[in-house]
């Protein structure tokens, strides 16, 4: 029999992985942001990572990301957005803008959420450093900066990131900034 939450049952932070908690702050920090939809979700995901391996050799979530035609993707996304939508801990709203359908996630529950016990203080500053850099932009910014990016910019699409390129990355993305002598 699975874990799955009955309707009246809380969800524990035990039993949220790593990447959900990740999934949670930033739905969390972004639901009311008018900007917010899959696509700033994506490259907030994908900064944090790229950038924290950059900084320490490892990323936060350990996702494999895609370089498809918007930029970077997370490959397991739409797994860990249902497993959050199973446990019952967000949904999914989709709303016409203009031409194209805009995808926004808001957090069910309406208390706080608690801090969060699988990650470290430097992946939740890596996290909010990303999402004040990127929550301000359109979805189409943070494609178009997104391509700007070396990792991004020398991957194929359909091929996945090789996390090793941030170390070629310019100044103007590097998350390691050079020392003075």
């Amino acid at each position: 029999m699975g874990s799955r939450a009955l309707p009246n049952e809380k969800v524990t932070k035990e039993a949220l992985s790593k990447s959900e908690e990740v999934y949670l702050r930033i739905i969390q920090s972004l639901q009311d942001n008018p900007n917010f939809c899959k696509t700033l979700f994506y490259k907030i995901l994908y900064f944090s990572d790229f950038d924290y391996y950059e900084r320490t050799g490892k990323s936060i979530t350990e996702e494999e990301y895609r370089h498809i035609t918007r930029g970077p993707a997370p490959r397991l996304f739409d797994v860990i957005i249902r497993g959050l939508k199973q446990k019952g801990l967000i949904n999914e709203k989709r709303n016409p803008v203009g031409h194209v359908e805009q995808i926004r996630y808001h957090v069910v529950i309406s208390k706080e959420i608690e801090q969060p016990k699988l990650l470290t203080s430097e992946e939740i500053a890596e996290i909010d450093r990303n999402i004040k850099r990127i929550s301000g932009m359109l979805a189409w910014q943070a494609s178009d900066y997104s391509h700007s990016d070396i990792p991004v910019k020398v991957t194929k699409k359909g091929e996945i990131i090789d996390y090793e390129l941030v170390f070629y990355r310019s100044p103007m993305f590097s998350a390691v900034q050079p020392t003075k002598n």
